[in-house]
């Protein structure tokens, strides 16, 4: 019973971040956090092009 429980809350979470970053990503927002040009959510390059 207690795997269950601890599986369930690891899909759950695993689920929320996999959410946040789509959600993230549709907004535009970053992937790096550093909020240059570059960024994955930008323009689909990887790291930042400082």
């Amino acid at each position: 019973m207690a795997d269950l429980v601890i599986g369930i809350v690891v899909v759950a979470a695993v689920a929320a971040i996999i959410w946040k970053k789509v959600k993230d990503a549709r907004a535009g927002k970053p992937g790096c956090g550093c909020g240059c040009s570059g960024c994955t959510g930008k323009s689909g390059m990887k790291g930042c092009q400082k």
